[in-house]
């Protein structure tokens, strides 16, 4: 009898321990599941998103700003601009090599920013750039781009989908 009662407390202890030790896995496993899924669905949506710029202007010449057409031609919608990253390497009148990465803004262009110009072909839902629709973009650069120089732009998505071109500035 003496015995039986520590067992009987150590039992308990061991199937109290089992319990939780079994939940908190179940709940890594459930946890794991969940970002499998979020990882799948992210996957999709690279898969679907397929950007072409159209065309890159510098206009008017000695000015700074270069104008991008960015076209959707996945079956993906975007429209966190803010998330956007515009990359540009360009060449200066002087010379100079300049690499800058050009935040988005909503407000009046500044020097080393892009805004949203307009959306060609934008019937269904406005502001965002749907399937089919061109997204016409104004970087404003700070030194400015050098006359005919070849220079590259990148932009990518929050979704990791990237899109280069050269242009001549």
């Amino acid at each position: 009898m003496e015995t039986s009662i520590p067992a009987a407390v150590i039992a308990a202890i061991l199937m109290v321990s089992a319990v939780v030790l079994g939940r908190s896995g179940y709940q890594a496993f459930d946890g794991m599941g969940q970002v499998w899924k979020e990882m799948e669905a992210r996957a999709g949506d690279q898969a679907r998103t397929q950007l072409t710029i159209t065309s890159v202007t510098h206009s008017p010449p000695n000015s700074p700003y270069v104008n991008v057409n960015l076209r959707n031609d996945g079956s993906t919608n975007l429209a966190n601009y803010d998330r956007m990253d515009v990359v540009v390497q360009y060449t200066t009148g002087t010379g100079a090599r300049v690499l800058v990465w050009v935040p988005y803004t909503s407000s009046p262009l500044t020097d080393n920013t892009w805004t949203v110009q307009g959306i060609l072909g934008d019937a269904f839902e406005p502001g965002i750039l749907n399937p089919t629709e061109t997204l016409q973009m104004r970087i404003q650069l700070n030194p400015i781009v050098g006359n005919g120089t070849t220079n590259r732009l990148l932009i990518a998505t929050d979704l990791g989908v990237t899109v280069s071109t050269t242009f001549t500035g």
